[in-house]
């Protein structure tokens, strides 16, 4: 019996060994699945907090901006980023009632849709409205003309034309190619509301328009304003839009913003001796060179979607704001090859890197 005590030691000892490496490795695994769990939770707290850094880059590069399109005159140039001291006012006055030359200062932020770098990871663009195509009631002629750049076939021009303007008129007799209640209730559709859009993107609820191949139809949409009629500004009109009224296009819109980048028309007589053009229209009525009051603002970030303000200013509303937001709306991100310049303001400097 003495005889198996060793080989029962053994065994008994080799068991323990066994449990022993068993519980081991069952530590082990718990503490790699431990590590890992930490590692996600340090990656997700990582991008929630890039994240909410990005949101609130957003947001404080749209106050900066408000800011400034409040408390700076706008040249012919675009949006000034510094103030002008009582000396450089003094010197642009024009008269006694205050009146200010419009020539530009330096360093103002192009308001033709120019991507710039905003606070953090933020980007933005401003876009003048007179600079888009009025949808709030287009002349025909005009609405031809817009369709015409964008490669619709001449063939749909009458019935897209005539279904906007029942669209937005305020009466519910339908033109010869137009459309009002019934046919909407036909098409089992919402019938048109018979006031001006409310946002651009409404263009693709009128009858017709939501037929239109989806990329023309969203750069129609990109490049039309609800929000403003009047005079367009070539110092700030898209270079997609410039046929509409500049001839010899695409050569001649090129060098209009080439132009325009060197230095702002100041008028119709300096935009035809520099270009050696002839505009249409009038002179007085169709065209203008300073930025309207009511501005586009885009803003995106590094992730999620951008977002898109029409703002109006208000300076002399009596017990308002001085600037009044005609709508706000998310839409898709730019791509993120586009071009980005840099403002060279201190406004929208990296606080971060103490620059």
């Amino acid at each position: 019996m003495a005889s198996d005590r060793p080989i029962t030691t053994t065994r008994q000892n080799g068991f323990i060994l066994a449990v022993t490496l068993w519980i081991l490795a069952g530590i082990t695994i718990a503490v790699a699945f431990m590590t890992l769990w930490a590692v996600e939770q340090v990656q997700d707290a990582q991008v929630a907090r890039g994240q909410f850094e990005d949101e609130a880059s957003l947001h404080e590069t749209r106050d900066t901006l408000l800011y400034l399109l409040a408390t700076r005159e706008k040249t012919l140039a675009g949006q000034p980023t510094r103030a002008l001291n009582e000396d450089e006012l003094a010197v642009r006055r024009l008269d006694e009632l205050g009146g200010l030359s419009r020539e530009p200062v330096g360093g103002e932020l192009q308001l033709d849709g120019t991507s710039y770098q905003g606070l953090g990871s933020s980007v933005f663009s401003l876009q003048d409205e007179a600079g888009l195509f009025s949808v709030v009631w287009p002349e025909p002629e005009a609405l031809d003309r817009f369709l015409d750049i964008y490669g619709v076939q001449p063939e749909s021009w009458p019935r897209l034309r005539d279904t906007l303007l029942d669209y937005v008129d305020p009466d519910d007799l339908s033109r010869v190619n137009g459309a009002e209640a019934r046919d909407y209730e036909l098409d089992r559709r919402l019938p048109p509301p018979n006031r001006r859009l409310l946002v651009p993107g409404e263009l693709a609820r009128v009858l017709s328009w939501d037929r239109l191949p989806p990329e023309k139809l969203a750069a129609m949409i990109e490049h039309a304003t609800p929000y403003y009629l009047g005079g367009i500004n070539p110092n700030t009109m898209p270079l997609e839009l410039l046929p509409l009224h500049i001839p010899g296009c695409p050569e001649t819109c090129r060098r209009l913003v080439e132009q325009r980048r060197l230095r702002p028309f100041s008028s119709t007589i300096d935009l035809q001796a520099r270009l050696a053009i002839r505009v249409p229209g009038d002179d007085a009525l169709d065209y203008r060179y300073l930025a309207d009051d009511t501005m586009r603002i885009t803003l995106w970030r590094r992730t999620g979607v951008a977002w898109r303000m029409h703002v109006r200013l208000t300076p002399l509303a009596d017990q308002q704001g001085p600037w009044s937001i005609l709508a706000a709306y998310p839409i898709a991100r730019p791509t993120s090859n586009e071009p980005v310049e840099q403002t060279g303001s201190p406004l929208f400097a990296d606080k971060t890197s103490g620059q």
